[in-house]
């Protein structure tokens, strides 16, 4: 994700973090339309070893309601129990995020929102799950630990929460990010139930397949990480819905945008990948070209230089809250201003949200415990972009961030690139560290490697991690091997700030592009 921070030192705006938002909310309401457990049918042909969501839901957009139900089908890494995540849930109390880290995120115009789950069953019995906040426990019952693959079906209801972030609405669009009910990662013994912090993106997810039914009012239409240019779209009435079929691949998560008849979309292929860019009348005609142009450009890019980009469709959108960009398999959400902004930063923001179709996309990456891993890469990513591009507009930017990332290490003494996320007291030190600094040590070595022998390094590293979890310490391996030496020095100095390693750490960057040239020559 991208969020941009001003500060009364910085002119440019700093690329930051995500949240999430709302709208006045009854816990106790039931749908107008709920859709029963018993609807959802399984209805795609998958891989067993992946899990699958099958869901069917009708949205309400004036009531900024979502109901549905859902069946996930899967392999338990547990017999007694398992665990989702309720993301939504953590907009329930204004009063439980009162906090200036939080303020950041709700703005002024905040409304409470969440989750009610209920009808869960297991392999068509009924259980009694508990929710803590934004975690629903689900026990396994004894008769089914011996199966290998289980059901787990639920019914739920979700209210839209409304602040300046992920999951929100305006007059015009909903924006659905980190809705759906979510497996928890479990890792060896331990269950991943992180909580949801307002720093960064505190969200960890493995690969699945999705199959969603999405019923709309005929007025309205969405873009999701599936491709609609595909799928099958029902039209009902004298009902007035219009019901998507709309299937997500390999994907670690599902987000989709409901937008309303002033939101049109420019169209382009990069590749074998269909590019929508969605804006609203009234937009600036420019502004739509030019963040439409970077998003072809950058598919194209990133496809040639961090390996093929698997996808039939890719969804930039205009939403609404102040958040910069946030990214998901197939779609990102894109800062309605920038669409009416002639800035430089709406087009880093396209380029930045392109590349984590990489880096947290194909790669994926524990945001939570080491966020520089998808973060730092995709801003390098962004200005190696930016370059061959457009050489102003990738001026303004690089010296942004490189001005920023040299200056960490005095500015933030006592902190990290390679903390968990709640170690960062505030958003102006993430943006810095996470994304500045991290981002500035790749800058650093292409100046003394070159662009050609860095990006190949991150293209193995892609091309190694495809589809599955990468991390820091595979990284560091990655730059050791390409240098013939320990990448350890050089990444102490610019990820832990430890400055007294500065020197090995130049001297490291040095011997690995000696290495480099030798290669080369012979």
């Amino acid at each position: 994700m991208k969020r941009w921070i001003w500060g009364s030192m910085i002119i440019a705006a700093i690329l930051v973090v995500l949240f999430l938002a709302g709208q006045a909310w009854d816990p106790d309401r039931s749908a107008d339309k709920p859709v029963a457990v018993s609807q959802v049918e399984q209805q795609v042909e998958t891989d067993t070893s992946l899990p699958v969501y099958t869901a069917d839901v009708q949205v309400d957009p004036q009531a900024h309601r979502v109901s549905g139900a859902v069946i996930v089908r899967f392999v338990p890494p547990d017999p007694q129990e398992v665990y989702f995540h309720l993301y939504p849930n953590v907009f329930r109390d204004d009063a439980a995020l009162q906090t200036a880290n939080w303020e950041y995120i709700l703005g002024e115009e905040r409304q409470p929102g969440g989750i009610t789950v209920s009808q869960v069953t297991v392999n068509d019995e009924a259980v009694a799950p508990r929710v803590n906040g934004t975690i629903l426990h689900v026990p396994l019952p004894s008769t089914d630990r011996g199966k290998q693959v289980t059901e787990i079906s639920l019914a739920f209801e979700l209210q839209l929460p409304r602040n300046n972030g992920r999951l929100s609405y305006n007059d015009h669009a909903l924006w659905l990010g980190n809705w759906l009910p979510t497996l928890a990662v479990r890792e060896g013994e331990e269950w991943r139930l992180d909580p949801y912090l307002p720093m960064g993106d505190p969200f960890f997810s493995e690969l699945a397949d999705y199959h969603l039914r999405i019923r709309v009012p005929a007025a309205y239409q969405i873009a999701s990480t599936g491709a609609e240019s595909i799928a099958v779209i029902t039209e009902t009435k004298p009902e007035g819905e219009k019901l998507y079929e709309v299937d997500g691949t390999s994907v670690r998560d599902f987000a989709f945008v409901v937008m309303d008849e002033t939101y049109h979309a420019l169209v382009d292929k990069a590749g074998d990948t269909l590019v929508r860019t969605w804006w609203q009348e009234g937009d600036d005609p420019k502004a739509i070209r030019r963040l439409h142009d970077v998003a072809v450009h950058s598919l194209l890019y990133f496809n040639e230089t961090f390996g093929n980009y698997p996808y039939p469709e890719y969804d930039v959108v205009k939403t609404g809250g102040f958040f910069g960009g946030m990214e998901y398999p197939g779609i990102v959400f894109i800062q309605g201003s920038f669409f009416d902004d002639e800035s430089v930063f709406g087009s880093a923001v396209v380029a930045h949200e392109t590349a984590h179709q990489w880096f947290y996309g194909l790669v994926g990456s524990d945001a939570i415990r080491e966020a520089w891993v998808d973060e730092s890469l995709t801003d390098y990513a962004t200005m190696d972009f930016l370059q061959q591009y457009d050489n102003t507009m990738a001026e303004s930017y690089i010296r942004m961030r490189t001005s920023r990332g040299r200056q960490a290490e005095v500015l933030y003494p006592d902190l990290a690139v390679w903390q968990p996320l709640h170690q960062f007291p505030d958003w102006q030190s993430y943006s810095d560290l996470v994304y500045s600094r991290g981002a500035t040590m790749l800058w650093e070595l292409r100046a003394k490697w070159g662009a050609k022998q860095l990006n190949t390094v991150l293209r193995q590293y892609a091309a190694e991690n495809r589809d599955q979890t990468g991390t820091g310490q595979e990284l560091l391996q990655a730059f050791s091997q390409a240098a013939g030496a320990d990448a350890t020095p050089y990444f102490d100095y610019w990820l832990r700030l430890q400055t007294e390693k500065k020197r090995e750490a130049e001297a490291w960057a040095a011997e690995g592009a000696k290495k480099r040239r030798q290669e080369n020559d012979g």
